[in-house]
């Protein structure tokens, strides 16, 4: 058996094409938990050490060259045209890259169930020699106009549902979404050809898999911050077969659900034992595409740092109150109160698209 070598989750060319490449925050984990704070660095040099020489080195090493060559004036928001040729290759890259970030989580993430399993990463290492991704694929490609990330990689466990038949125990598909500078990647793979099922994309991004035309790039409309949430949620899928629909994973994805409560949104805190509020306003404004940050707390004693959303609230981190209250302070923007039942409670708008 061969050693282990380190890959990097974004190719080490992806540093040398123009990008920003100043320290930035870099977090990894579970979608509803709280990531892991892998602390404050220059971009691009995260690797992970899962994969031999001779892959790291062969098949996984002409991926990167195809992405370079195609993809680095899409980065750098200049327009292109990805030949067929190249579209196979593309969009493998792009599944490489996902499975490659999805090794960033913590060990004890992994073994609690969240991550890919290993059949997935062998299924993938057989299409090397076609080199094209797993054979239940499909990629669009498209814009990116958010201001907030210049490099992101999610993906969301997905099931297929139908009206009456209760939602599987394990995901039947992934959601796959990309950020590089300008250039946005969004796609799914399901894990059994029996669960496919033709598949749109709400923002008529053009298809890069499969696909057998040349793709103008930009196509169809951008991904803003305020759009991003929603597609890499798996939420802008759309099945072409009624009644089945696409939908993220519950069990991966959604949080208690949150009651209302003496006219306040009461929400169950991390800890599992204990609730906190906020008010409704907030929810509405949320509703109009206006998003919030605020701090609440726990009697555990535990604080929260959290943003809304447009259908529930995210934790940002949670900790010690000095260092949580700490965060929303550096918060960039002025601070509101929003009347309540309690008198007036403090947030922050956040930035137009976050």
């Amino acid at each position: 058996m061969e050693p282990l070598t380190r890959e990097h989750v974004f190719g080490q060319w992806v540093s040398k094409v123009g990008l920003d490449l100043s320290p930035v925050q870099h977090w990894a984990g579970p979608l509803n938990g709280l990531p892991r704070n892998m602390g404050r660095q220059p971009p691009y040099r995260q690797t992970v050490k899962n994969f031999c020489a001779s892959c790291n080195n062969g098949w996984m090493s002409r991926l990167e060259v195809v992405a370079q060559r195609v993809l680095t004036p899409l980065i750098l928001g200049s327009r292109g045209t990805i030949a067929p040729e190249d579209q196979a290759l593309i969009a493998m890259w792009a599944e490489k890259t996902a499975l490659t970030a999805m090794l960033l989580s913590s060990e004890e993430q992994r073994k609690s169930g969240y991550g890919l399993p290993p059949s997935v990463y062998k299924a993938f290492h057989e299409c090397r020699d076609q080199m094209r991704p797993l054979d239940t694929s499909r990629f669009w490609v498209g814009r990116y106009e958010g201001a907030e990330r210049q490099a992101a990689c999610q993906v969301t466990p997905l099931t297929v549902r139908i009206p009456g038949i209760p939602e599987a125990p394990v995901p039947q598909g992934y959601a796959i979404t990309l950020v590089l500078g300008a250039l946005l990647l969004h796609g799914l793979f399901f894990t059994m050809s029996a669960w496919e099922v033709d598949t749109t994309m709400e923002l008529e991004m053009p298809r890069l898999w499969p696909s057998d035309v040349p793709i103008p790039w930009p196509g169809g409309q951008p991904c803003t911050e305020s759009s991003y949430p929603r597609l890499a949620s798996g939420k802008m899928l759309r099945s072409t077969v009624e009644p089945v629909e696409i939908r993220a994973w519950a069990r991966a994805t959604s949080v208690p659900q949150s009651r209302f409560v003496a006219g306040k949104v009461r929400v169950p805190a991390l800890c599992g034992r204990h609730f906190f509020s906020y008010p409704t306003a907030l929810l509405e404004e949320a509703h109009r595409g206006r998003f919030y940050a605020f701090v609440s707390g726990c009697d555990c004693p535990q604080a929260y740092f959290l943003h809304t959303e447009s259908e529930s609230v995210r934790f940002k981190a949670a900790g010690a109150a000095d260092g949580i209250s700490q965060m929303y302070e550096d918060l960039a923007g002025e601070e509101l109160f929003i009347p309540d039942q309690a008198g007036a409670f403090p947030c922050k708008r956040l930035p137009s698209g976050s």
